[in-house]
């Protein structure tokens, strides 16, 4: 018997129902389907596409879901910085993603750091970019 079939005669129930208790409990048993129809919705694996910005990142998504049991995996032909996963939601939007957003943040800030730290060894300048000074336009400047 199909969940469709069960609600069709619940409902049957709750119509033809001698008494209110009766009723109550149709009432019930209906909510309790329908609940657990949402819950394993919620909860089915669904296939997700990650496409990271570089391959650390990649590494890094693909680590936390090695943390967390999962395995991820990429199709021929594609970009080795794009994942596939498959998860339900809920654990994708609950646990995985955020984690993930909060160590790329981390990750982030890191390499931001080292390459301050490499340029600084290379040439000690305080200035972001060197400004020219002067007039554009004309042949005074050739473009090359």
């Amino acid at each position: 018997m199909s969940i469709l079939d069960k609600i069709a005669k619940i409902e049957a129930l709750i119509e033809q129902a001698g008494s209110e208790g009766e009723r109550q409990a149709a009432k019930l048993a209906k909510e309790r389907i329908l609940a657990q129809m949402a819950h394993d919705r919620e909860h089915q694996p669904v296939e997700y596409k990650v496409s990271a910005e570089s391959p650390w990142k990649k590494r890094l998504f693909s680590t936390i879901c090695d943390k967390h049991g999962y395995e991820t995996y990429r199709y021929h032909g594609q970009r080795y910085t794009t994942s596939h996963i498959k998860i339900s939601k809920a654990m994708m939007e609950g646990v995985l993603w955020p984690e993930y957003l909060r160590w790329a943040r981390v990750l982030d800030e890191l390499v931001d750091e080292v390459m301050k730290d490499v340029i600084g060894k290379i040439h000690k300048s305080e200035a972001e970019e060197t400004v020219i000074m002067g007039a554009l336009g004309g042949n005074s400047a050739q473009v090359v």
